[in-house]
Formats: C-alpha cells, structure tokens, sequence
C-alpha cells in the first residue's frame, strides 16, 4: 500500500514537473487574483492600487518595502504570496537551467541543427591530424566558424574549441542538412577510406557546387571521380595526396628541401603560401616582371606561379598576366587589399 501510495506520488510529481511551465503559469495566476481578492477584502487600499507592483516585489521575495499590508488578513496573504512565489521561482530556475544544459549536451553530442552561412566543414576526425588542421585554419582567421563532422565520435573531440559538432553518417541526408553544408564556403572530407570521401564529396556536390571542396585520398587512381564532380569552377574540386611520399625522394636529392615545403603550406610560422585572383573588371595586362618586382617592393610578397588555364611555375619575366589570372604568392601574412592601379 505504501509502494503504490509513494509511486502515485512519484508519477504525480513528475506529471507536474514535465507540465512546469503551465503549472507555473497556473499557479502564478491563481496566486495572483487570490491575493487581489484577499487585499481588497481587507481594504488593503493602497496595495490594491499599486496591486500587480507589490505582487511581483512579494512573489520574487524582493520585498522593497515600499507598500505593506497593516491588517492580519492581509499579513496573511502576502505570507502566501511570498512562500508560493519562491516554490514558483524555484520551478522556473530548474527549467531554465535544465534547458541550457539540455542545449549544451546536445551540441556537445553532435545533435544541433547549424544555422550557419559561409562556413567551414570539416568530414571526418582522425585523432592528431584533424587537431591540426583546425590549428592551421584559426590562425589564418581566428573568427572563421568551424563546423567538424563525425559518425564515430560519441561527443565532439574538440570540446572547449569554438568547433562545432555534427555526428553522423558523413553522406547522409541528415548531417548534410545539419551541418549546413548548403551554404558552407569551404569543406575538407577526410573520409575513413576513399570511398566513403568520394561518396560525401558527392552528396555534398548535389548541394553546393559553389564551395571550394578539398578532399584526402590515399590512391591517387581515385583523383579523377573527385575533379570530375560537378563545380561552378573546375578549380573548386582539389584533392591531396600522402606527400610524404614524393618528398622523400626529394629530401634524398636536396637536403632540407621538404622543411622548405612545409615551412610553405603552414600559417603557424614565418612566410605562407597564399593566392589572390587578379579583378575581372581590369582592362590592364602586366609582364610578369613588372608584376613580380612590384610584389616584392609593395607588399613584400614574392610571386611563385601564375595561372590562366593551367598553373605556371617560377613564369619567365615576359609572361603575361591580365584580369581573371590567380598570383600564388609567398608572404608573412595575405595581402586583403591590393591597389592594382599601382601594380
């Protein structure tokens, strides 16, 4: 008799608890017209007047003092005013705070749906690398909006990080859809094997073709499915390879060579590499020395290739370059804004 008394009460109050806020709203109602009857039975005149003033002073236990019941009616009623206020306040605190930690948890399990434009995705987690990547990122823009992609992270691995966190199946409908990917500006796809990047990148592609995608693939027979999606600009559709491989041979013919490399790809230390596409709107055409010395003098920056349809390395001084051409350059930091008119 007892069990079922306690369970009845344990099922009641959690009926309660689950209904807080209309039992709040209830409850703060009926406290409220109550009281109002209550003050104007004991002709409690000037608190009737200032009446929805005083009930909230009284409700919240705030008690400014400023109007005060002199009759013991009255007394009364302000005493059951203030003991069911605070049991009223207490309610609405946990539900606050079960809200926000409801949130948080559910973002930190990846369970958010992202309102996000322009951002960067991240596809996959591999423990150390992905860590990285993010480091390299924020320091080039330490305001850029990451969003990191997983199907076997319970919580997000970056936890304490301004990274978001998606969990999921990478191609799948959902996580394409919560991540924002639609509207994303930029997405790496860091896939467990080739095929499971190859078919993210293409999920992502029947979205967005607008983004630049950059995708890891370990067997270079693979680039080509990834160049072939559809795009807005073919240079849109990048892959990387394991490097370390053809560097190895080129460290054995010149020391040193692969620190140059990786001195270069890194916004960690001293001189990146970075590209910067000349206006389409110009009507001016530069030989590529007169381009390269005002580089160097101007912004400090010296120029590595060029690229029209096809990337030039190291041009000779009577290359041509004009409006719609990409400059890949090398300098401490990237160059915003560039007056071409004094180019």
């Amino acid at each position: 008799m007892i069990f079922h008394l306690r369970r009845l009460i344990n099922l009641s109050l959690y009926a309660l608890y689950s209904r807080a806020w209309a039992v709040v709203l209830y409850m703060m109602l009926g406290i409220y017209f109550a009281g109002y009857a209550l003050m104007v039975f004991s002709a409690e005149t000037e608190i009737v007047n200032n009446y929805s003033w005083w009930f909230f002073v009284t409700a919240t236990t705030v008690g400014y003092g400023d109007y005060a019941p002199a009759t013991m009616s009255g007394r009364f009623a302000a005493v059951c005013i203030m003991l069911l206020g605070i049991g009223a306040l207490t309610l609405v605190i946990a539900k606050i705070t079960e809200l926000v930690l409801k949130i948080v948890n559910k973002r930190s399990k990846g369970l958010a749906v992202m309102k996000l434009q322009g951002h960067t995705i991240i596809m996959g987690y591999r423990k150390g690398s992905t860590e990285k990547i993010v480091e390299e990122i924020l320091s080039n823009d330490r305001a850029e909006c990451i969003v990191l992609c997983s199907s076997e992270q319970e919580s997000n691995p970056l936890y304490g990080t301004t990274v978001e966190y998606i969990r999921g199946e990478l191609a799948s409908k959902d996580v394409m859809n919560r991540s924002a990917a639609e509207h994303a500006a930029k997405i790496i796809i860091y896939g467990s094997d080739d095929n499971q990047t190859f078919f993210t990148a293409y999920a992502f592609r029947e979205i967005n073709q607008t983004a630049h995608l950059v995708c890891y693939l370990l067997d270079e027979d693979h680039v080509n499915k990834i160049y072939n999606l559809p795009a807005k600009e073919s240079y849109l559709n990048q892959v990387i390879l394991p490097v370390n491989v053809y560097l190895m041979a080129q460290e054995l013919q010149d020391p040193e060579s692969s620190n140059v490399f990786q001195h270069l790809i890194s916004n960690l230390n001293g001189a990146t590499l970075f590209r910067i596409d000349v206006p389409y709107n110009l009507d001016k055409v530069w030989l590529f020395e007169d381009l390269f010395i005002a580089f160097k003098k101007q912004h400090k920056a010296t120029v590595l290739a060029i690229k029209d349809t096809s990337i030039i390395s190291n041009p000779d001084m009577e290359e041509t370059v004009s409006a719609g051409m990409a400059i890949f350059y090398i300098a401490a930091k990237r160059l915003d804004k560039i007056d071409w008119s004094l180019v």
